[in-house]
């Protein structure tokens, strides 16, 4: 396994997963329907191309195959705001589609930050990720995780809670990957 793959993985398993950031996520990663890649395109067009791909591969499976998608890209923009703008790029082109009522996106990056918070708040580790990282999730499986937890609107406060709680050399040692 290549070492981009195996960290986007370690992410998934340990912090999105490990510290239940995503409960929705817990069933379909047991299940073995969550599909994680990695495409090494640095440019745009390379990256559009992948994402079509797994857009593709997403449409065509289906949902008792593959729940949701992550998308690493590795080679691609570090600047946090520039991907920010690209994935909304990529909302669009699922819009022309037709596609935004059955896939919606989540954008992941290492320097993830939440309007209005300052870059070292705590809140922002949710959606760092050790790479940039498009999360392709189906509009209906999300509906219905949602509509089972109860919770949905809540989840970013009780993850915000749970990483204000965890000590600084826990951060440390969870998001290795960011230093």
């Amino acid at each position: 396994m290549n070492k981009s793959l195996s960290l986007t993985k370690y992410w998934l398993e340990h912090i999105i997963i490990g510290l239940d950031l995503c409960p929705f996520a817990q069933i379909p990663f047991k299940e073995g329907r969550i599909h994680v890649t990695v495409y090494e395109e640095s440019d745009e067009e390379g990256v559009i191309k992948s994402f079509t791909l797994e857009c593709e591969r997403l449409f065509i499976e289906g949902a008792s195959k593959i729940s949701t998608t992550l998308i690493a890209f590795p080679n691609f923009t570090q600047d946090f705001l520039e991907f920010n703008d690209f994935v909304g790029d990529l909302e669009y082109l699922l819009e022309e589609a037709g596609l935004s009522n059955v896939f919606q996106l989540v954008a992941f990056h290492p320097n993830f930050y939440f309007e209005g918070l300052k870059s070292n708040d705590l809140a922002n580790y949710v959606n760092r990720s050790p790479y940039p990282v498009v999360h392709m999730i189906r509009v209906e499986e999300m509906k219905k995780a949602v509509d089972e937890l109860k919770k949905g609107e809540q989840v970013s406060f009780f993850n915000e809670k749970k990483l204000k709680a965890l000590s600084p050399e826990k951060i440390k040692e969870l998001f290795y990957y960011l230093t």
